[in-house]
């Protein structure tokens, strides 16, 4: 074990006074504690900042994770935005956070027998698996299609292509796919990497004559996950790079998996014989997750980071129904609202998770107020507003009442609860209900689609 230097005790209040806050912008303890707190701080000033650090990979991790945090937090106690450089304690490597890190092409694969290593090689991220992984309507058939991909590498649907907007889930399900295969055969050469650091790579390879260690490296691999292959888009020379590797993986029957934010017919600047090659295998999308997905993604994060933490239902509830479209701010929010509520040892209650909210929820525009919602859906339908919102149940009040949850719900941030209360302090699952139902009659009954187009037309030129 490495003897770590005396520090100097004003190198050691300064990095203390970094670490604090550095810890008030990660998202769990558990992170800071695997990536910040076994730093050792080797040289601190307005001008520069040494770091070191157990090995290479704590490098890549930080830069690739955690690097905002810690500028921020220099930032912070220093006033400037001194240089970084990290220094890798296992193999003196010198690294600046000003540049990508680049790997180490001409590396030999390290022996079998070495599940530790192998598993920085493979750069796996080992909460992302497919147990922690939520399944909804939304991500089920690209699920599906991963499960038959790790369990059948190289055999069924090669490439797979999963593409989706941030923060749903194709990232979770490549390291999934990595774990699964190296699981059922841990001799598998399995490598996760994102396309920005494929072109990193590359480059890096032709300025050092290293390019047949690098085509050795990705052309040798048994299972290969890219990540983000839009980044490729307009880079000529990387993706002729990519078109050949995929070529030689896919003829030595390896699997290939790659993600994206748009179909590949949609990339613009992809050249047409990559999109011609991704068309081969299976194309599968995720789609935004629906309320009973998000509130299953919220329980099971409180099962593995809650501590043992309880929330009630309806702050659960508020959670998932304001934050629609992104998995990794619904679970952000989650972890500040559990993160006040043990910091400031305070009940987490609807109050407290209203707060948190309004970092992550945008206003919506005044024009689309609920009252305004109700105004034009009186007047399009001839149901005054006290009427809509009564007990009443009679078809003609049913319908637009029905229309008005559903407009409400659509154009402003209240929750399935909020809505309910506005109309007589109606249960949650009747509004969920009556925008189901309306959803479903916009589908199927094009006078009814018109119709409430024409009230949105109304609202957004009011």
């Amino acid at each position: 074990m490495a003897v770590q230097p005396m520090l100097p005790e004003a190198t050691t209040q300064l990095w203390g006074q970094v670490l604090s806050a550095v810890q008030g912008k990660l998202e769990t303890q558990q992170a800071f504690d695997t990536w910040l707190k076994p730093i050792v701080p080797l040289r601190l000033s307005p001008e520069i900042v040494e770091l070191e650090v157990p090995n290479p990979f704590f490098i890549d991790w930080i830069h690739h994770y955690h690097l905002r945090a810690l500028r921020q937090s220099l930032n912070e106690v220093f006033g400037t935005d001194p240089e970084l450089k990290f220094i890798a304690r296992e193999s003196s490597a010198v690294a600046s956070a000003t540049e990508p890190v680049p790997d180490r092409p001409g590396t030999p694969a390290d022996p079998p027998g070495l599940p530790g290593r192998a598993w920085l090689d493979s750069r796996l991220n080992p909460r992302l698996t497919f147990n922690s992984f939520v399944v909804g309507s939304s991500n089920a058939f690209a699920h599906a299609g991963c499960r038959a991909v790790a369990e059948r590498s190289g055999e069924v649907y090669n490439p797979l292509f999963i593409f989706a907007g941030s923060g749903l889930g194709k990232t979770h399900l490549l390291h999934a796919i990595g774990h699964e295969v190296r699981q059922r055969r841990p001799g598998a050469r399995v490598y996760y990497v994102p396309a920005e650091r494929f072109t990193n790579e590359m480059i890096y390879a032709i300025q050092h004559a290293q390019t047949l260690a690098f085509r050795n490296k990705y052309r040798t691999v048994d299972v290969l996950l890219i990540d983000d292959i839009q980044f490729l888009a307009g880079k000529e020379s990387t993706q002729e790079e990519f078109f050949y590797t995929f070529n030689a993986l896919r003829d030595a029957h390896k699997q290939v998996v790659v993600t994206a934010d748009k179909a590949p017919k949609d990339i613009p600047m992809l050249e047409e014989r990559l999109t011609s090659r991704f068309n081969q295998g299976l194309i599968t999308d995720i789609k935004q997750p629906d309320l009973e997905t998000r509130l299953a993604i919220l329980r099971n994060r409180i099962e593995q980071d809650g501590d043992g933490v309880t929330l009630p239902d309806d702050v659960l509830l508020l959670i998932a129904d304001r934050i629609r479209s992104n998995v990794r701010d619904l679970e952000g929010c989650l972890v500040r609202v559990l993160a006040l509520g043990s910091l400031l040892h305070q009940e987490i209650t609807l109050s407290l998770a209203e707060e948190v909210l309004q970092h992550y929820v945008n206003p919506e525009p005044d024009r689309m107020t609920p009252e305004r919602i109700l105004s034009a859906v009186s007047e399009r339908f001839g149901v005054k507003i006290d009427v809509m919102c009564g007990q009443r149940r009679t078809q003609t009040v049913a319908l637009p009442r029905q229309v008005a949850m559903y407009l409400i719900r659509q154009l402003t941030d209240l929750s399935l609860v909020e809505i309910g209360r506005m109309f007589g302090g109606r249960d949650h699952t009747t509004v969920l209900y009556a925008c189901d139902k309306v959803g479903e009659m916009i589908r199927l009954d094009s006078a009814v689609e018109d119709k409430i187009n024409g009230i949105i037309s109304t609202l957004a030129s009011g």
